[in-house]
């Protein structure tokens, strides 16, 4: 009574098992027949970390450091006489420094999304091409002057 039982349990999972393969197999093979490609080859680069003086009625406040990295074709990057960080590193300057922020000691969120469109545009617009395809915000933060150490240097 038990070898018959144990003989209908083992077909069961035999036949089940070579379903569940078979299965595999041919949604393994779909995907090597019709690669699905979803990114081309981006390579992600970092700029150095850009220092801004933040000014208020002539005197530095503090400075923002930031560092960014953009996303761009690895193949056409390598076919340029300019470095895109170069660009992003100048204009991220400009933008920051141009902020209208004045009271550094209630500063509100600073909208990263639009910063980063920004930066895109315009680094796209000085190469004449649409060769960066995002721009990510490493690190931003703000440093009040009263913070900053001065090593060596009397005051």
């Amino acid at each position: 009574m038990v070898k018959p039982l144990l003989a209908g349990l083992w077909a069961v999972i035999v036949t089940l098992g070579s379903f569940y393969g078979v299965m595999l197999m041919k949604s393994g093979s779909e995907a090597a027949i019709a690669p699905r490609q979803i990114f081309t080859a981006l390579e992600q680069v970092k700029t150095e970390v850009i220092s801004v003086p933040m000014i208020h009625e002539g005197r530095i406040q503090g400075y923002v450091l930031a560092r960014f990295a953009y996303l761009m074709d690895a193949e056409r990057r390598k076919k340029l006489s300019v470095d895109p960080g170069l660009i992003i590193t100048d204009e991220a300057f400009r933008i920051i420094y141009a902020s209208p922020v004045r009271d550094f000691q209630r500063i509100e969120k600073y909208d990263l999304a639009s910063l980063t469109e920004r930066l895109k545009k315009r680094v796209n617009e000085r190469l004449g091409t649409e060769l960066v395809q995002d721009v990510l915000v490493e690190s931003i933060n703000y440093v009040a002057r009263s913070e900053i150490r001065f090593r060596g240097l009397k005051q």
